[in-house]
């Protein structure tokens, strides 16, 4: 059974997404690749016994992951579908708690041997790092606070921006928004970046649309609306990431594609997303 320890605990508070579709995807569909998951999914069942990895979770990422202000204990999608993961391959795990921007730095320095956290797989981080197949599907939304007046991305030029440093949404901003010297903030948390947006301080943000369907789900009174979702060309594909040096890619990749032709992938997925858009 595996143990779960928190190493590390950062200022969180829960919020953030749901809301977005997609089941596991694979990396590639060739022939060949599932005749090759069918053989070894035989051998790769409890193959990670005795292993212990360190596994980095940011605590702002609901319903991906964050802790939960009542019991103190990380919760979400992405730790539910990592406890079947190592129950699958039979390692277990310490979890070191912290913010998104610090999670790459620890991965470089071997400090962590994988994140997970909604992390969009993208060919900068593929540079520095293994991801295994993608288990989910996002995409950008931006919104605004609502005494300010835009229809779409063109009309936030110029406009005082706020985003959570490091995520996938910073990345989008730096790249298409920076040359139109849009004033952008960096912030530690996205939490801190939506109690901004809230107050009027900064005027409009861009996140996961998860995490903004999540938001305003949570916060009917909110003074925060959607200008236009689907921002990226494609989807935000979510994966696991490892340092170069990790070993067992192959073994996740084959426990991930398990859990899904068990079922349990749907389950999580009907657990965390279904319901919350029930609320």
């Amino acid at each position: 059974m595996k143990r779960i320890i928190t190493l590390l605990l950062t200022l969180s508070v829960v919020f953030c997404f749901a809301g977005c579709t997609n089941p596991l995807k694979k990396s590639s569909d060739t022939e060949n690749e599932q005749k090759k998951e069918e053989i070894t999914a035989v051998h790769t069942k409890d193959s990670m016994k005795g292993i212990t990895l360190k596994v980095g979770v940011s605590p702002d990422f609901a319903p991906f992951t964050y802790k939960d202000e009542k019991t103190g204990e990380m919760e979400g999608f992405d730790i539910d579908y990592l406890d079947a993961v190592s129950e699958y391959l039979g390692f277990d795990y310490v979890l070191v708690v912290e913010q998104m921007k610090d999670l790459e730095s620890d991965l470089e320095k071997g400090q962590i041997d994988c994140a997970i956290s909604g992390i969009s797989i993208t060919d900068e981080r593929l540079e520095k790092f293994k991801f295994t197949d993608s288990y989910f599907s996002n995409s950008l939304t931006l919104v605004k606070n609502k005494d300010v007046e835009a229809e779409s991305r063109k009309d936030i030029v110029h406009m005082k921006l706020g985003v959570e440093k490091g995520t996938a949404a910073d990345e989008y901003l730096q790249k298409y928004l920076k040359k139109f010297n849009n004033k952008i903030k960096n912030y530690n948390n996205t939490t801190k970046v939506f109690k901004e947006l809230e107050k009027g301080n900064i005027q409009a943000t861009i996140f996961d649309a998860t995490g903004v369907d999540y938001y305003l789900n949570h916060h009917p009174d909110t003074n925060i609306e959607i200008v236009e979702t689907n921002l990226n060309e494609e989807q935000s594909n979510y994966g696991i990431m490892c340092t170069k040096e990790f070993r067992y890619i192959d073994e996740f990749n084959v426990g991930m594609k398990q859990i899904e032709l068990a079922g349990s992938y749907q389950e999580l997925y009907n657990k965390w997303f279904k319901a919350n858009t029930e609320d």
